[in-house]
């Protein structure tokens, strides 16, 4: 298992695509499941996932990392696959399945040739109502947990600083928690709280089953209805997420430590997201990411890399695809162990929408119409991106109509987000040696 991060595909963030290349159908189970089907028809094989609408955001006060947990907790088995068996039978049929945790959901996913499409389905469906929860299973399973957390983010100063900035960012948005849960919090969990969780976040009527590869929606509805439609929804109804409001802060935190080498910044804003507010801006920015961090072709790179020769690498990262606000995240890692507050000083002065051409606009657009053109070859890609739009609320026929959407940003729409942004709250973070001290 792992921690879903942002990062992992970068169209997830950033894309458009042409309607014809994204067959995708959809229907909805008598018990609410909303089931996706994305064909593609280049080999027998296919993806399946079930995404849960329930994440860290969803996490207890005082509780955080249940999600996480729980996620783990998923492969401890049921009366007729017992712990272990899970990941065991896949491999022996010649697949390969994950999962993974985020903010706003949790994901798991099985590859597999099409003939063993109603094996994974079966297993899927028996651990979405007969998880067993054993304290045996519980105790070693939190430790490893603990572990990871120890060796992913104690052990990690950029991670380190990631929690801090995040804490100062959202205030006390849920966002501002870390997936994983904090160490002392995750000592206090137990296994009646994760079954809680379970109990309370794990029905059909909060999942969205996505499957791609060899396949038609015809084929899969009577397969869906046979394993999953059977499965009773929730009884409790789904309260509307109320989020608080992000601090306007303007902040800097500096962290030295010895395990760090080289100096490095990053200055994350709070942007509109595609579900947030002035949503229509987000493919601004998403047009604006590509032309500031696309790698060696963006004006980043071009400035601070190719002709001041101030940093080794640099970059920007917009996470769009949350169910609240989104963030556009500059970030650079210096050449030598140059003064940051200098580093800091150049970026300023190179932020400037007025710096954005139609040219950069044009060519941008460009990129990000193409990005799309080989989302198909892989059915795991294609459910990925596919499950992200429908466990957040959008559709299929939002990702037909990205290519449009993009296509339809102007400058003066990229200058106007880019000016927005630099008015927006936001943290920059110094990550320095120990020396520096």
């Amino acid at each position: 298992m792992r921690l879903f991060l942002l990062s992992l595909f970068l169209f997830s963030q950033t894309f458009a695509a042409k309607a014809d290349i994204f067959n995708a159908d959809s229907f909805t189970l008598s018990n609410g499941l909303q089931v996706v089907v994305v064909e593609n028809h280049r080999a027998p094989v296919v993806t399946q996932m079930m995404w849960y609408k329930t994440g860290s955001i969803d996490d207890p006060l005082g509780k955080s990392g249940i999600a996480h947990l729980l996620e783990h907790m998923m492969f401890k088995g049921t009366a007729a696959v017992p712990d272990g068996e899970f990941s065991k039978i896949i491999a022996r049929n010649g697949g390969t399945e994950n999962a993974f945790t985020s903010l706003d959901y949790t994901a798991y996913y099985q590859n597999i040739a099409r003939d063993r499409l109603e094996l994974v389905m079966f297993l899927e469906s028996d651990r979405m109502k007969n998880l067993r929860f054993l304290q045996k299973d519980f105790d070693p399973e939190l430790e490893v947990v603990k572990e990871e957390r120890l060796m992913r983010t104690e052990n990690n100063p950029s991670a380190l600083l990631n929690e801090r900035k995040s804490a100062v960012l959202w205030g006390e948005h849920p966002y501002s928690r870390p997936v994983i849960g904090t160490k002392k919090e995750l000592s206090a969990l137990t296994l009646n709280d994760v079954k809680r969780f379970y109990r309370t976040h794990y029905a059909p009527d909060n999942a969205v089953l996505v499957v791609a590869g060899d396949i038609t929606a015809e084929e899969l509805r009577p397969l869906a209805e046979k394993y999953y439609g059977k499965i009773p929804p929730s009884r409790t109804a789904e309260a509307k997420r109320q989020f608080n409001s992000p601090y306007p802060v303007r902040s800097r935190i500096e962290m030295n430590h010895p395990q760090v080498r080289l100096h490095s910044l990053q200055r994350s804003y709070i942007v509109p997201s595609y579900l947030s507010e002035k949503r229509e801006q987000s493919f601004a920015y998403a047009v604006l990411d590509e032309i500031l961090g696309s790698y060696r072709l963006g004006k980043m790179h071009k400035h601070f890399v190719s002709d001041k020769k101030l940093t080794r690498r640099v970059g920007t990262k917009y996470s769009g695809l949350v169910l609240d606000k989104g963030t556009f995240s500059v970030f650079m890692t210096a050449r030598e162990n140059k003064d940051l507050t200098e580093l800091e000083r150049e970026l300023d002065r190179f932020l400037s929408p007025q710096s954005v051409t139609q040219k950069d606009v044009d060519n941008a657009k460009k990129r990000l119409v193409a990005d799309l053109e080989y989302l198909n070859d892989a059915p795991e890609s294609a459910a990925n991106l596919a499950g992200r739009f429908y466990v957040l609320g959008l559709t299929v026929e939002d990702l037909k109509n990205w290519k449009k959407s993009i296509e339809t940003v102007s400058l003066s729409d990229v200058r106007k987000a880019y000016a927005d942004m630099l008015t927006a709250p936001f943290v920059t973070t110094y990550l320095m040696p120990q020396e520096a001290l």
